[in-house]
């Protein structure tokens, strides 16, 4: 019995190990697609002619059947108003979120099998953040736009 618990706890030494080596593999992924997020939400800042900064709330990398890296990585992400206004040269990151502030939802594809990722992503107009009980609709709508840039790609 004492040899079987050792091994069993071997085994899972093992598997974590494994696991932790692909961590970073992973990160460095998620990153570039957060990075790429980024850039679109500094290009919206400047071309959007709004009050204040926007900056990313929410990031999700939507899994889907296609295993292939050169395929466009699905993803969904919010952007929130901050406190910042937008004539200031600075970090959105720096900025606190504005409290009932405007709340863009967006969605879109990014391929990274290039030099130059490209990305196809479009936001839906605003919501204040107080409106939590639409989240079922503003999920219904999203799976529908996630449907429909799936036929696309």
């Amino acid at each position: 019995m004492r040899m079987q618990k050792g091994w069993t706890m071997q085994v899972a030494l093992l598997v974590l190990g494994l696991l932790s080596l692909m961590t970073p593999l992973v990160y460095a992924q998620d990153q570039r697609y957060q990075d790429l997020v980024n850039e679109f939400i500094q290009e919206y800042n400047t071309k959007s002619g709004s009050e204040n900064l926007f900056r990313l709330s929410i990031l999700n990398l939507l899994s889907g059947e296609n295993n292939d890296p050169a395929a466009p990585q699905l993803l969904s992400f919010t952007m929130r108003e901050t406190v910042c206004p937008n004539t200031e040269n600075r970090d959105p990151d720096e900025c606190d979120f504005k409290e009932n502030g405007v709340v863009k939802e967006c969605l879109g594809a990014i391929g990274l099998d290039s030099p130059k990722p490209s990305a196809n992503i479009s936001c839906d107009g605003p919501e204040k953040i107080t409106r939590k009980r639409d989240f079922p609709r503003m999920l219904g709508r999203a799976l529908i736009r996630i449907g429909n840039l799936l036929l696309r790609v």
